[in-house]
């Protein structure tokens, strides 16, 4: 297996975890969290004259302008399919830089949901979203056509790898593999998976055992189109590996129902999570679940954001795009539980991009890449998928 550091899955189950209900509890506790409308961090209005530190000597000259103008702003909007867990460091670093930005709110809605609600917004001719962060490549392909990101270039370019603005205003925050998640107490340790091809010869060692006790994220999501596609398109032997498997397999909408069921032991395991959502899951389940990446190839579905050019507080939206990818962002980017890319980011507790090219080889490590999806595309992948299943 190739767990991170901190991972559970590199670790000895206990002899006495805890129980279903405990863990569902906090598992629900998690979903909680997650689905907080927003939430705000910031400090008194007597911070609206602090000292600004000063920018990295590669910034241009005039950037104390934009630094300047967002003070007569103060306040930041994201829309954003993110938990406020992983915010919460972030907004902690970026106010210590420029408190006077006291009010910064993220939603937490659905992949998609981030565009439609703006999208509805901006068509009545107002909407209150500075900036827009989600991790649906198809969706962000669309944006992009639309032309409706903010014209800037982040001075941090130059410091990051070529894929970091993966379409024009659109922007990579965080590269988050895609993983496996399995129950410690449903599999014996001779069980245990290191990707989707050691699960699929588990689950033919013993058909009737593992039939529909594994689970996947639907393809007909715009995340789980992007998860599965990006495996069966990039590693060797994928749809080898989903054609054995695939006759197993339940498929669900969503990362946290897909833990959910891994939980209660309804699964066995799930594949193609984000590991965002999974690995944090299996951390705080108190030895239930493992997780690994697949030794075979491991998917990284990037996550973005991008300004948008009705962004009504702009300069303090310039100010966050160019901290989020600075090495000091990229570090609270990580000690919120993603993935960090920036080369030479120093952190703890959880693998970089970097990391994860060393444990597993570059060549199995394959990056997704944001792409308009025809619809007769789509449609010919689900039926692939479909006659997969059997």
């Amino acid at each position: 297996m190739f767990p991170t550091r901190f991972g559970p899955g590199s670790a000895a189950a206990p002899a006495r975890g805890p129980s279903r209900r405990s863990v569902l509890r906090g598992v629900a506790a998690l979903g909680a969290t997650a689905a907080t409308s927003g939430v705000l961090t910031g400090c008194t209005s007597g911070n609206a004259n602090a000292a600004a530190k000063p920018a990295p000597g590669y910034y241009p000259g005039d950037y104390d302008v934009i630094v300047d103008a967002s003070r007569r702003e103060k306040k930041l909007l994201i829309y954003s399919n993110t938990s406020q867990t992983a915010w919460q460091p972030i907004f902690e670093a970026f106010t210590a830089r420029y408190p006077w930005l006291e009010d910064i709110r993220a939603t937490n809605l659905g992949s998609s949901a981030v565009y439609e609600r703006y999208y509805s917004e901006a068509a009545t001719g107002t909407s209150p979203a500075d900036l827009l962060v989600s991790n649906a490549p198809g969706n962000w392909a669309d944006y992009a056509g639309r032309k409706i990101a903010g014209d800037y270039s982040s001075p941090e370019k130059t410091k990051l790898p070529d894929f970091a603005e993966m379409l024009p205003g659109v922007w990579v925050f965080s590269t988050d593999p895609i993983v496996v998640l399995y129950n410690r107490k449903t599999l014996d340790e001779g069980q245990i998976p290191n990707g989707i091809a050691s699960l699929a010869s588990l689950a033919e060692s013993e058909p009737s055992r593992f039939r529909g006790k594994i689970g996947a994220y639907d393809p007909s999501n715009a995340f789980g189109y992007a998860s599965n596609q990006g495996y069966t398109s990039n590693v060797p032997d994928g749809w080898q590996n989903f054609t054995r498997i695939l006759p197993f397999v339940r498929a669900d909408h969503s990362s946290g129902t897909l833990v959910e069921k891994v939980v209660s032991g309804e699964y066995d395991a799930s594949i193609n999570i984000n590991g965002a959502v999974a690995v944090p899951a299996a951390e705080h389940s108190g030895g239930l679940l493992g997780w690994t990446y697949c030794e075979e190839g491991t998917v990284v579905v990037p996550r973005a954001i991008s300004m948008v050019k009705t962004a009504p507080h702009g300069n303090a939206a310039r100010l966050f795009l160019d901290f989020l990818l600075s090495d000091e962002g990229q570090k609270a980017v990580a000690a919120g539980g993603l993935t960090p890319y920036r080369p030479g980011v120093e952190q703890s507790g959880t693998d970089s991009l970097q990391d994860l090219q060393r444990k597993l080889g570059t060549d199995r490590v394959h990056l997704y890449r944001y792409a308009a999806v025809e619809e007769k595309d789509q449609d010919a992948y689900l039926h692939r998928w479909e006659k997969a299943k059997g």
